[in-house]
């Protein structure tokens, strides 16, 4: 019975932080008006959670969460205005060759879906990437680049894992103010964190 009682207890309190830091996300992504809050918070809420693989449970969640936001309030923004172009020119793409009647120019919808689903598997990797590497804007974009497409596995599961994961909150949409951010999250920096010490050992291993 007692340990029943403490795996209870366990996975409440696994439960409560996942709920926290989602609440987290979305409190301080309002306060940036949606706009200016979503990327910075989403880097903080990485950065928690990125912790918690690493088994630093005893941190002050609130007092990280906070001193990232701040942190890479500027840095994130950036980074999102970046995405948002990109996004914004090929979805603009797509559009357009949807609409066209040239035939030539028709020639040019498969290549468009194949970037862009080249650009949404890069994201996945973005912020595990952000949150692990001290690097800048321009490198911290091309190493995420760079590793969906070396390791084809860990891209496959992520974006299977991560499109499932929305498809539950499509479904229940009551969890989606509780564990919709932090559970992808957890996904992908699980992942990751297995691809960046994949990487490091190989690296290691040349080296020596």
């Amino acid at each position: 019975m007692q340990g029943f009682m403490r795996g209870f207890y366990s996975i409440s309190e696994l439960v409560l932080r996942f709920a926290y830091v989602n609440v987290l996300w979305i409190s301080f992504t309002l306060l940036g008006f949606i706009v200016f809050g979503f990327f910075p918070a989403t880097i903080a809420m990485f950065t928690v959670v990125r912790k918690w693989i690493l088994k630093e449970t005893d941190i002050s969640v609130f007092k990280t969460f906070w001193f990232t936001y701040k942190k890479e309030f500027l840095k994130g923004n950036l980074l999102g205005i970046i995405i948002s172009l990109f996004g914004f020119f090929m979805y603009s793409n797509i559009r357009i060759v949807e609409a066209t009647t040239v035939p030539t120019l028709k020639l040019l919808y498969i290549p468009n879906v194949i970037v862009i689903l080249i650009f949404l598997l890069t994201l996945l990797y973005i912020f595990p990437v952000f949150v692990h590497f001290d690097v800048r804007l321009r490198e911290g974009i091309k190493n995420a680049f760079i590793l969906m497409a070396i390791q084809p596995i860990a891209t496959f599961c992520m974006g299977t894992l991560t499109g499932f994961l929305c498809f539950i909150f499509f479904k229940i949409p009551g969890v989606i103010p509780f564990f919709s951010g932090s559970l992808i999250a957890f996904l992908l920096l699980w992942i990751c964190n297995y691809v960046f010490a994949k990487i490091n050992k190989a690296t290691d291993y040349s080296v020596n």
